[in-house]
């Protein structure tokens, strides 16, 4: 059986005559090297019968020479398909010779009726082992003339066969001889095709192996015929998950219409078409709701036409490579979020040292100046009133300077996650009394109304109370000082399940919807502040996120421009509960107001008892 699966066995003169165009088609040049051997045995056979002939019957008659010729048409047709390589005309070629050579036999040497006969049968064999394209029409051709043929026949010459028993045999045995050829050759391309077979479905799993894509074949409307390779098995798929239908209703609904028309594009041209799709490899438990949801993959999806091989392959099929990008496109969204961040981390930075070399600059000018003033004789004022003022300038300059490097060491701390939190048990509604005692100065001053609004079932929380106070104490200062004179600033308390909420309203100048974004950015000023003229540092508001944010909290404001601003701060009642988790700053949920100010009790969304009202 090993000689019959090896090629190698042939002459190598078969090979020779072997056309250029079936090289390296295993499967194509075993069907020449079959059909070139059994033609090249008749071929020798009887050229090796001719001495014999002679021997027995001298020289041949003119009718005897046209058969010697005729039956040379075997060889003929080897030459054929030596020069064309077409083993259709050559396989017809063979077949015209036979039953020309049956129609001689019978017009040119009666009594040998049966050799005719055998003949057809021959060409009849031949014919239904041809495999080309047309083979039908060839097997037709071929039986319609055989009966035309054997009906003219007479097949009462067994008689005569027996008295010519050596012209029998060397007729019968180059016959014997090519049907055997034929079956031979037969059986080795068929052991050709399997061993072709089974090396491309190993290369084929080999190569979906390494390649890892999942090939499908598929018609028009996304119906899979056939699944290749294994490397479905990658993303725990079976056969049963993408064949007929199911494939196509794992594609994420809004990327269907984009894989059909590629699919339709590909069918009707021969350029490769390609599809970003979102198929469903299985499903996971959501952590919030504990229902099961689906989990898709984002893979390319290159489609071909695939070629007719005249086997029943449909005219609309499609290939379908799809390769699984998700792990390239998640890196690619974390590389520009990355790169993102660096762009703005850079920005920032250099916004950051710009803020902070103008804010420091400000109050170390004052305090070289007038303290230079104060050192010159030149310079130096006379009157005690006006060294004071001086002194005093100095002074104040000198605590605006140390109070902006105190918030940057605060911010600091708190952005590299090294401040810490002391919590302790205290009473918030005495905490925010003594806040608004501390600016009611300031309120008075600006000719502005302090409000405070508390619920009566407010107690006590658990929170770092040095961290409440700055946060109280900033949203108040920041409120005051865009408050226009005969404002109100309101400051309300209230219980919201475990959280209490912490509301400071006023009815200023607001804030620019272009401005929300960036609120809570370190030195960040928004256009009010800087057209006012107010003196800021745009630090205040980072410190209230980054400790809002060490309590677990969150933070809404919500403003307009002339339409007042509404900071709405979520602190939990024990802030022992968060402490750990969170590890930055909170992040603010800006909304733009496009009307009036909303009442205090509105925006907090639950009816407030007024325990105390300053004006």
């Amino acid at each position: 059986m090993s000689s019959i699966a090896d090629d190698s066995h042939y002459p190598s003169c078969v090979d020779a005559a072997l056309h250029e165009r079936v090289a390296g088609r295993p499967l194509e040049e075993a069907r020449h090297r079959a059909f070139i051997v059994a033609r090249l045995i008749v071929a020798a056979y009887v050229l090796l019968s001719v001495p014999l002939f002679l021997f027995f019957h001298g020289a041949p008659s003119a009718s005897e020479l046209v058969l010697f010729l005729l039956a040379q048409i075997p060889l003929a047709s080897v030459i054929v398909l030596s020069r064309t390589g077409d083993l259709l005309i050559a396989r017809s070629l063979s077949i015209g010779g036979w039953m020309a050579l049956a129609t001689a036999i019978h017009a040119l040497t009666p009594g040998y009726d049966a050799f005719s006969v055998a003949l057809l049968l021959v060409a009849l064999i031949e014919a239904a082992l041809t495999p080309e394209a047309g083979a039908v029409l060839v097997i037709e051709v071929v039986a319609v003339a055989a009966l035309a043929l054997t009906a003219g026949l007479n097949l009462g010459a067994p008689r005569e066969l027996t008295e010519h028993a050596t012209t029998a045999i060397l007729l019968g045995a180059p016959l014997f001889l090519y049907i055997a050829a034929l079956v031979f050759g037969a059986i080795r391309v068929e052991q050709t095709r399997a061993r072709a077979e089974a090396r491309n479905d190993r290369e084929l799993k080999l190569l979906t192996g390494a390649v890892g894509d999942i090939l499908l074949h598929l018609d028009r409307a996304g119906f899979v015929h056939a699944v290749l390779g294994d490397a479905r098995h990658a993303f725990d798929l079976n056969r049963r998950d993408l064949i007929g239908r199911e494939f196509f209703q794992r594609i994420h609904v809004a990327d269907r219409p984009s894989f059909l028309k590629a699919v339709s594009d590909a069918v009707d041209g021969e350029a490769v078409e390609t599809a970003a799709v979102r198929v469903q490899i299985g499903v996971a438990s959501d952590a919030l709701s504990g229902f099961l949801a689906p989990v898709f993959n984002y893979f390319e999806a290159r489609l071909r036409r695939a070629p007719s091989n005249g086997e029943g392959c449909a005219a609309e099929a499609v290939v379908c490579a799809l390769r699984d990008v998700h792990a390239t496109l998640e890196a690619d969204i974390a590389l520009a979020a990355a790169h993102a961040a660096a762009e703005r981390a850079a920005t920032s930075n250099v916004r950051l040292l710009a803020n902070v070399s103008h804010e420091l600059r400000t109050p170390l000018n004052a305090i070289i100046g007038f303290s230079q003033m104060l050192a010159t004789d030149e310079t130096a004022p006379s009157e005690p009133a006006k060294q004071r003022e001086y002194a005093s300038i100095i002074s104040d300059s000198g605590n605006h300077l140390l109070e902006i490097v105190n918030s940057i060491l605060d911010m600091s701390k708190i952005e590299s996650g090294a401040m810490e939190i002391t919590a302790e048990s205290f009473a918030l509604p005495t905490l925010a009394d003594q806040c608004c005692d501390m600016m009611q100065l300031q309120a008075d001053q600006s000719g502005v109304r302090l409000a405070r609004e508390y619920a009566e079932s407010l107690g006590e929380i658990v929170a770092d109370k040095r961290g409440c106070r700055q946060i109280l104490i900033n949203l108040l200062s920041n409120a005051l000082k865009f408050t226009p004179r005969g404002g109100t600033v309101t400051l309300a308390l209230q219980l919201e399940g475990n959280h209490v909420v912490v509301t400071v309203a006023d009815d200023g100048a607001g804030i620019a919807a272009g401005d929300l974004a960036r609120l809570g950015d370190p030195f960040f000023q928004t256009r009010a502040s800087l057209d006012s003229g107010r003196e800021g540092t745009g630090l205040g508001l980072s410190m209230v996120c980054g400790l809002v944010g060490l309590h677990g909290g969150s933070i809404t404001i919500e403003s307009g421009l002339q339409v007042g601003t509404t900071v709405s701060v979520r602190l939990p009642l024990d802030c022992r509960i968060h402490h750990g988790v969170t590890s930055g700053p909170a992040r603010i949920q800006a909304v733009a107001r496009l009307g009036a100010p909303l009442s205090v009790a509105a925006v907090g969304g639950a009816e407030l008892a007024t325990v105390k009202k300053i004006a």
